[in-house]
């Protein structure tokens, strides 16, 4: 695929198929994403990866606490949206706006209910940093993060990064190698879009 291509076809996925990815197609999608520039080269993150039955096992305890309406508690505080600039604001408003017009109340439930099974997604990328990260690592965790997105969308992957895939990081660590001094900073859900 060309690059604008690309661009256009990736988009965030709500919902995917079970299939599988193959494990060889996820290492081929981070090392892709290593290409990214970062300051002084520094690439402090690390990158955990969530399938089959470690995936199902994350999966299994999110819907309890969110059956439980467990608030969420990052490692990395997002902020109410208060906090936001005004322009950040009006374009979450405006993509709540959009959300809000589905043609049923069950069309809605099963676009909220989606998000709490972690998007039916059979792979989950998980992004840490070490606590002591700086401002610029931080930004460039952010490029690798979509370099990883365009990757997957080049090898026909779809995904989608999300708040509600890091929101309770203990079932993340109580499942997956990441330490207590690492930030889980994104999850990046990967996937063939269902219709």
């Amino acid at each position: 695929m060309e690059f604008l291509e690309v661009m256009k076809k990736r988009h965030s996925s709500r919902d995917f198929k079970k299939d599988e990815i193959p494990e060889e197609t996820l290492k081929k999608i981070v090392e892709i994403a290593a290409m990214s520039p970062s300051w002084e080269n520094s690439q402090p993150w690390n990158v955990y990866i969530a399938t089959g039955e470690t995936l199902e096992s994350i999966r299994e305890a999110w819907i309890a606490e969110n059956d439980k309406k467990i608030k969420g508690s990052a490692d990395m505080n997002p902020g109410h949206r208060t906090n936001f600039s005004e322009r950040g604001q009006k374009n979450m408003a405006d993509f709540m706006d959009a959300i809000g017009k589905f043609d049923d109340d069950e069309d809605l439930e099963n676009f909220n209910h989606v998000q709490h099974i972690l998007f039916n997604s059979p792979a989950i990328v998980y992004l840490a940093l070490p606590k002591d990260y700086t401002g610029y690592s931080l930004y460039d965790l952010g490029g690798f993060g979509m370099s990883l997105m365009l990757a997957a969308t080049e090898l026909g992957i779809d995904s989608i990064p999300a708040y509600e895939l890091i929101k309770y990081p203990y079932i993340l660590r109580d499942n997956l190698p990441i330490p207590e001094d690492e930030d889980i900073v994104m999850g990046i859900a990967l996937g063939h879009e269902s219709e």
